[in-house]
């Protein structure tokens, strides 16, 4: 399995150091991140060796981030403004990715500590009959419980800071989201059309206001609705 320190630190062969001066760090992640981590992904040797797929998606990503900077050259600047606030939030949704899986190796390893002290309890009550040559364990289990203790209670202030930080990064997107629906508001008071994935300030029926509710409850569990939709606070 590919780890998340693996997808935010590409470790590309230098023999593609002139396709990699060409992209921006984000582009890199996502390419390092398609290699190891899609449905058939090469493993981490593969992907920092030279090899023709991953030649094959660096150099696609070059091209079509050429073409992307040449289209933004031609569009307004409204329009360069919304696009570098999506690749923000984007950035951003990465990121809380990122520390939710990290709460989940937490939790895990909490859970892992706890099985052990349980089991080291039961050992001790069902050796009663064993006492003289279990002695030596005993007292083994016993002198380790304290530092499983410590250890338990340091995973749990962990999980409390990364909580604290995924909050951070929630209130973070929803700062971008705002920020997004203000621009979006600038340019539709001089537009004549709309994004029918920004919510309006004013819903044309009811059905239209039930739909965005729908969306706004969706958005609370499912990071692709909340991604793909920008909601007015």
């Amino acid at each position: 399995m590919v780890t998340m320190t693996g997808i935010l630190t590409p470790s590309f062969h230098v023999y593609y150091l002139k396709q990699l001066n060409q992209l921006p760090c984000s582009i890199k992640i996502d390419v390092w991140r398609r290699l190891t981590s899609r449905k058939h992904p090469l493993s981490m040797e593969q992907a920092s060796s030279i090899h023709p797929e991953v030649e094959d998606l660096l150099n696609k990503a070059v091209g079509n981030y050429i073409k992307q900077k040449e289209r933004q050259k031609m569009k307004p600047i409204t329009s360069d403004c919304e696009t570098l606030l999506r690749q923000k939030n984007e950035e951003l949704c990465i990121s809380k990715q990122v520390l939710e899986k990290k709460i989940e190796e937490l939790l895990e390893l909490q859970e892992q500590y706890k099985s052990r002290e349980v089991a080291m309890t039961r050992s001790l009550e069902e050796s009663g009959e064993k006492v003289v040559q279990l002695s030596d364990s005993v007292a083994f289990f016993k002198s380790i419980i304290p530092d499983t203790k410590k250890a338990i209670t340091s995973a749990e202030k962990s999980i409390d800071v990364l909580e604290n930080k995924c909050r951070h990064l929630e209130d973070i997107i929803s700062a971008k989201d705002r920020k997004i629906v203000s621009l979006v508001d600038q340019i539709l008071s001089n537009m004549k059309y709309s994004d029918i994935t920004i919510e309006p300030k004013i819903y044309s029926s009811t059905y239209e206001r039930n739909l965005w509710a729908k969306r706004h409850s969706e958005s609370e569990h499912d990071l692709e609705t909340r991604k793909k939709y920008t909601f007015r606070p």
